[in-house]
């Protein structure tokens, strides 16, 4: 085998091949193209949606070979940006389709990705790196180049989650410092067909001394399944309001981890003793003229007799 490198063009020749001093016999030859004929989230015969919050999901990506000549050894390189991330968190998916496509045919790469829980649903651009082998054949001779080309891949993030968070209460919603309040409500998969898998119900907030996990299990279609948790708030905290999130991840049946969660606040409000205020003395007509008659003492023979007086 020869190998032959011209510019950033790569030729591979098989043995029989014969190469003159005015150059590699098959030029000039066009460069491959493709185009993004669909992408979708899930699989050929699981397809969902994707959410904020939704982890380890899987996004299909099928391109047609619009060139002229067949294609092998694809290699694809999506190029993330906010708020997508790999499955490490960093902005490079790959993926790596096995054999060739013919010119007019298609193929499907997967990736697999995470969305930010603050992602806002709507359709994103994401570019696409394709390096792949352009294959020329003649007579008993087979040419392989490798090129690369970039194209757009539009991906789409659904503003609708599968399960829902409803009929939530907080009680009280006025609280002291290390005082106690009891967060209740329902979880209900909206979902027409599939069930959930691995529920939890997480409830957090600065408020709160400590944050807790709540395990569902399996959720079924249109059956509210209730929670409830009490919290005790910390102590030393100011006076003031805070948010609280109640997050609710499940499962399905690709292992992709979905994501829905819930905000709504508390207030905390120190209360402060005050003492009773006594009413006024009622002072009846003969108590009156005692204080009277122990004033004109005191005023003519001094305290000490008014005290006296008064004692007695």
């Amino acid at each position: 085998m020869a190998l032959i490198a011209s510019g950033s063009l790569l030729f591979l020749f098989n043995d029989s091949a014969k190469v003159s001093a005015q150059g590699p016999p098959y030029f000039p030859l066009q460069q491959s193209w493709f185009n993004v004929v669909d992408t979708y989230w899930g699989s050929s015969d699981s397809k969902i949606n994707a959410a904020p919050g939704d982890t380890n999901i899987p996004l299909v990506v099928t391109i047609q070979n619009i060139g002229n000549t067949t294609v092998t050894g694809l290699s694809e390189t999506l190029i993330l940006q906010p708020p997508f991330m790999n499955m490490s968190g960093g902005q490079l998916a790959k993926s790596f389709y096995e054999g060739s496509i013919s010119p007019g045919s298609t193929g499907s790469a997967q990736f697999f990705l995470n969305i930010g829980q603050e992602a806002a649903p709507g359709e994103y651009v994401l570019a696409m790196r394709v390096d792949y082998l352009a294959i020329v054949s003649g007579v008993g001779q087979t040419l392989y180049i490798a090129q690369t080309t970039e194209i757009e891949v539009p991906v789409l993030i659904a503003s609708t989650h599968y399960v829902t968070i409803y009929s939530v209460n907080i009680l009280p919603r006025e609280t002291q410092q290390a005082g106690n309040i009891t967060i209740s409500g329902n979880v209900v998969n909206i979902a027409t067909t599939s069930s959930f898998y691995n529920t939890n119900v997480s409830i957090s907030s600065p408020a709160f001394s400590k944050s807790t996990f709540i395990f569902i299990g399996q959720i079924d279609p249109n059956i509210p399944r209730p929670f409830s948790a009490t919290f005790q708030i910390r102590r030393g905290l100011s006076n003031g309001t805070y948010p609280v999130k109640i997050l609710v991840t499940y499962q399905d049946t690709l292992n992709v981890v979905h994501a829905s969660s819930a905000e709504m606040t508390i207030h905390v409000q120190q209360q402060t003793l005050t003492p009773p205020v006594r009413p006024p003395e009622r002072r009846g007509p003969v108590q009156m003229l005692i204080d009277f008659l122990l004033r004109i003492f005191q005023f003519f023979f001094g305290s000490s007799m008014a005290t006296v007086s008064k004692s007695y």
